[in-house]
């Protein structure tokens, strides 16, 4: 699938108002692509889609359409004045932000993306850029205001993580009612840590691919082409990219602190438990050791003789329960 997004109206024939509007459009099979092309969205590409964007861009777009596509060695690479920049995107599907690879392959005139699953952002993008025409005008714009929207989206998934971290930690901190249902409580914290770690995890190892982009695309030489403002947005989502990352770490270290107090709350309960076992034993150890001793198949045991024998014996045994029972609550054992 091709979705094209070209100026309407080039500079040369502005209005008064000197604003330049950008349309987008899904081209059909045999459709061509329009001149003033300043970003081409490649979804699942064909070969012979791919071969299409080609020839109108000029250059090689790394589709895996090619029969003989092979992935490069760099992530970030010059190529006869053409930039290829592969970064990791977050995608949110059903509110879980996983990662899938966008190819972005920065021409003079045009910038192609590649990628093969949804991406949220780059719907957005593309509606904002349709809705405020004349803010991206080179290609450079158009990459770096993908960027920035996927940074938001990011910082989006990062506020909903500690939302969600919230929540788990009231729920850990503040659990009623008995052990069972405390347990129950222990096991689905337990879930939702593993399943708020995986969206982290996700969204740093975007962030960190993107930091990688976005270092390339100012370190590069081709790059101070570019308009100034251009080049001053792109330092500003770095900036704004660094500070989500402190977030994401921040909110990481947060995932291992309730992750730790939980299995200590959970090892608590446990203890409780072996405790209450370990008293029980001892509680139940002096009288074994007198029934065990009157159990004795010996000829010669004079108390066996003896008319009260049986309940002295009873007696004794119930004294050496209650004595230790008594004694681990003056300690405050139990």
């Amino acid at each position: 699938m091709i979705i094209v997004h070209s100026i309407a109206k080039p500079p040369a024939a502005e209005d008064s108002a000197g604003v330049a509007s950008v349309v987008c459009r899904r081209l059909g099979p045999n459709e061509p692509i329009p001149q003033g092309a300043i970003w081409i969205d490649l979804v699942e590409p064909a070969m012979e889609e791919d071969q299409r964007v080609q020839e109108f861009v000029g250059a090689p777009v790394p589709t895996k359409a090619d029969p003989d596509y092979t992935e490069p060695p760099e992530a970030h690479y010059s190529e006869n004045g053409v930039r290829y920049l592969h970064a990791l995107f977050i995608s949110e599907p059903d509110d879980t932000p996983d990662v899938t690879g966008v190819t972005f392959v920065v021409c003079p005139t045009t910038l192609v993306t590649v990628r093969y699953h949804p991406v949220e952002s780059f719907d957005l993008f593309s509606q904002k850029l349709c809705r405020s025409p004349g803010q991206a005008l080179f290609p450079d714009a158009v990459a770096v205001g993908l960027i920035n929207t996927a940074l938001n989206r990011s910082a989006r998934a990062l506020t909903k993580a500690g939302e969600s971290l919230d929540r788990i930690a009231s729920a850990v901190f503040r659990a009623k009612g008995d052990q069972s249902s405390r347990n129950q409580i222990y096991s689905d914290t337990l879930w939702a840590l593993g399943r708020e770690d995986e969206k982290i995890s996700n969204l740093r190892e975007s962030m960190v691919s993107v930091e990688r982009l976005l270092l390339f695309l100012i370190g590069d030489g081709s790059a101070e082409r570019s308009p100034k403002p251009v080049r001053e947005a792109t330092k500003t989502a770095l900036r704004d990219l660094q500070s989500l990352e402190e977030d994401a770490s921040f909110k990481a270290q947060k995932v291992q602190f309730l992750l730790d107090a939980t299995l200590g709350l959970i090892n608590l309960a446990q203890n409780d438990i072996i405790k209450l076992f370990s008293v029980l034993a001892v509680i139940f150890m002096p009288p074994t050791v007198i029934a065990s001793i009157y159990g004795m198949n010996f000829k010669s045991m004079p108390e066996l003789e003896w008319r009260w024998g049986y309940p002295l014996a009873l007696v004794l045994m119930v004294c050496a329960a209650v004595l230790p029972y008594v004694f681990f609550r003056w300690k405050k054992w139990l």
